[in-house]
């Protein structure tokens, strides 16, 4: 009897000391998807997700359908930036402009997800108009998505090659207007219904869990079931490898659609007078612009005006946005 009361007792001595070994290990560990000491950290609470710049979140109309979002906490908790759902061609999500609008009132960065039905070139390139004519209101300062997944039933349509010259042709047209373009996807996307090496643009890549390199890969989807302050229910996170800031123009002219408009930081200029390469500029409600005369050296409205701002012509844009591709390849996983 004494024996078995004894091993009882050492028994649980060996429970205890395990429960507390746990606990001990478990405290050295930190928050998954937190910032620590200017490092972001992994699923398991202890892995630097090497050369992460910044976390961001996807919303939609599925966050906004659970409960108002309060953007002030979501900026407070670690949020640099969110990637806006459109939705598809002529079905915009209904909380589009309210996120986009309240998103940069708090100070967070926004970039735009787009999910495409086409199964031609030239209705690809009639989305890609579409969510220009859209964005082009909006402070857009990180890309615009091509979402893969969302073209999973296409595929038994399509060919390998006919998506691959839809998503192309899609980037272009994005790009040719003076933004950033991103393709999303998973790894059988991304490897079996396009091909890759045809389509040179930056890619966000969709895989849970801690593993994140893919070629090209500038921004990464870690986990669809995050939890971020002022959002209820679960969300998207996503890191960005990309200082997208400095990767396309946020000063100067964009030709979108077929017309001309300047823009500031990122957002078309609307409603006021702008001096630009020494003349007077007056935007209207549209962003429309007529020059009302020229500014003479050595005047104040001369002395004002902002040198960083250079009018080029649509093909140079082009060539500028293929040198900042290059330029940025040798960071990309």
């Amino acid at each position: 009897m004494m024996r078995i009361k004894t091993r009882e007792k050492v028994t649980a001595l060996l429970m205890a000391a395990l429960v507390s070994l746990g606990a001990a290990t478990e405290s050295f560990a930190f928050t998954p998807w937190s910032n620590i000491n200017g490092k972001w950290i992994s699923a398991d609470g202890k892995t630097v997700i090497e050369d992460a710049v910044e976390k961001g979140i996807t919303v939609s109309k599925y966050q906004n359908l659970k409960g108002e979002i309060d953007w002030k906490q979501v900026a407070d908790d670690e949020i640099s930036f969110a990637m806006v759902r459109l939705g598809y061609y002529e079905d915009k999500d209904p909380y589009f402009d309210q996120n986009m609008k309240d998103a940069d009132e708090a100070g967070i960065k926004t970039g735009v997800c787009f999910y495409s039905n086409a199964t031609t070139v030239q209705e690809v390139k009639k989305e890609a108009q579409y969510v220009l004519d859209i964005v082009k209101d909006y402070k857009v300062s990180y890309p615009i998505s091509y979402d893969l997944d969302a073209a999973g039933e296409l595929e038994k349509k399509l060919t390998r090659e006919q998506q691959t010259e839809l998503v192309r042709t899609f980037c272009e047209e994005i790009e040719g207007a003076g933004y950033r373009v991103v393709v999303f996807g998973d790894y059988e996307s991304l490897t079996k219904q396009i091909n890759a090496k045809k389509v040179p643009y930056d890619v966000w890549y969709n895989r849970q869990g801690m593993s994140n390199n893919f070629q090209n890969r500038t921004m990464w989807r870690c986990t669809n079931k995050g939890k971020v302050n002022g959002i209820k229910g679960s969300v998207c996170i996503e890191f960005s490898f990309e200082n997208y800031e400095d990767a396309f123009l946020a000063d100067g002219w964009r030709e979108i659609n077929g017309t001309e408009y300047y823009f500031e930081n990122y957002a078309m200029v609307k409603n006021r007078s702008v001096i630009i390469e020494g003349e007077r500029y007056r935007f209207d409600e549209e962003g429309n612009g007529t020059v009302k005369g020229s500014v003479g050296p050595g005047s104040m409205e001369e002395s004002r005006k902002t040198t960083s701002t250079t009018r080029t012509t649509n093909s140079a844009r082009n060539a500028n946005s293929t040198n900042t591709t290059n330029t940025t390849s040798t960071s990309r996983k």
